[in-house]
C-alpha cells in the first residue's frame, strides 16, 4: 500500500476518550486528515479480557489500514497495554504506530519525581506494563497504581449529570502523598480539572496529550510524512463507531472540532 503525507492518520479507542488525543493532532498538525474509530460497542475495554482486547484491536487497527492510514495511533491504555505488541508485529514497516504509553514512561518529566500514581482500568493495571517501563528508565521512583473502573462507563456517558467528585474521591484517598499522577486511560483526561481540584493544584499531573503529539509529529517530519500543504478533500475529520453514539459523545466531537466533522453511520456488524 502506498502512503504519502496526505494519507489520512488513523486513531482508536474503547470510546470518546481517544477524541483528545485527536484534538491535539488537530491543534498542532492541523493539516493533517484524520480517521477515528470508537468501539462504543464494545466499551468499556478495561474490564475485558486480554484475548478480547487483542483480537478486537487487531481488526479494528487493520479497519484503519484499509482505509489507508499512513498512521495508527491507539488512543487507548487498556488496548496498548495488552495488543501492542501484536499490532506491531502485524504492521511491521507497513506503517507507522503510534500508542499512549511510550512517549510517557521515558519522558523527562519523571527525572523531577519521586512519588507517583498512576490510576487506571482493571486491564490496565494488572498488565503490570506501565509499571515495568517506568521502573526501567527511572529506576528511582516510588510507584502506587489504583484500578478505578467505574470511571471510564461514567465518563463515556456523560459524567457531569452524575455526582462523580464523590467517586473521584473515594479513588483519590488511595492515592495520598504522591507528587506526580499519571491519567493511564485518555477517558480520565475528561476529569483532569476536577483531579487538580481535588488536590488543590499540589499534585502535578501529566500533560499526556501534548507528549503524545509531540512524538507523533517528530517521527511524521523523521518519515517525511507530515502533512504540510493539505488538500480540500482531506480536511474533514471522519469518526466512526461500532454502535450508536451516546449524545455526551457528539457533543464533545462537536465542541472540539467544530462544523469540519463527519460522522458516519454506525458498523453495528463489525465484530
Amino acid at each position: 500500500m502506498r502512503i504519502s503525507p496526505y494519507s489520512p492518520i488513523g486513531i482508536f479507542d474503547s470510546g470518546i476518550g481517544g477524541i483528545l488525543i485527536a484534538k491535539e493532532i488537530k491543534t498542532y498538525m492541523p493539516n493533517e486528515w484524520i480517521i477515528y474509530f470508537g468501539d462504543t460497542k464494545n466499551m468499556p475495554y478495561g474490564n475485558k479480557s486480554k484475548d478480547f482486547i487483542r483480537n478486537n484491536s487487531i481488526k479494528i487497527a487493520s479497519f484503519l489500514y484499509k482505509k489507508k492510514c499512513k498512521a495508527i495511533v491507539i488512543a487507548c491504555n487498556s488496548i496498548t497495554s495488552n495488543a501492542l505488541d501484536l499490532i506491531k508485529k502485524e504492521f511491521y514497516k507497513k506503517i507507522l504506530i503510534f500508542n499512549v504509553i511510550d512517549p510517557i514512561v521515558k519522558n523527562k518529566i519523571f527525572l523531577s519525581s519521586k512519588r507517583i500514581g498512576i490510576m487506571g482500568t482493571t486491564a490496565t493495571i494488572h498488565s503490570n506494563f506501565y509499571h515495568k517501563k517506568i521502573k526501567k528508565y527511572f529506576p528511582h521512583l516510588d510507584i502506587i497504581q489504583i484500578s478505578t473502573p467505574l470511571l471510564a462507563t461514567i465518563i463515556e456517558n456523560g459524567f457531569e449529570k452524575i455526582k462523580i467528585n464523590s467517586i473521584i474521591k473515594y479513588y483519590l484517598n488511595h492515592l495520598q502523598s504522591i507528587d506526580t499522577l499519571l491519567l493511564a486511560c485518555t477517558h480520565y483526561l475528561f476529569l483532569k480539572k476536577k483531579i487538580n481540584n481535588f488536590y488543590h493544584g499540589k499534585v502535578r499531573l501529566i500533560d499526556i496529550q501534548k507528549i503524545v503529539v509531540q512524538e507523533i509529529k517528530k517521527k511524521l517530519c523523521d518519515n517525511n510524512l507530515l502533512c504540510i500543504h493539505p488538500k480540500k478533500w482531506n480536511n474533514n475529520t471522519i469518526f466512526y463507531t461500532s454502535s450508536s453514539i451516546s449524545p455526551f459523545f457528539k457533543e464533545q466531537v462537536r465542541i472540539h472540532f467544530g462544523e469540519k466533522i463527519l460522522f458516519k453511520k454506525p458498523i453495528l456488524n463489525f465484530f
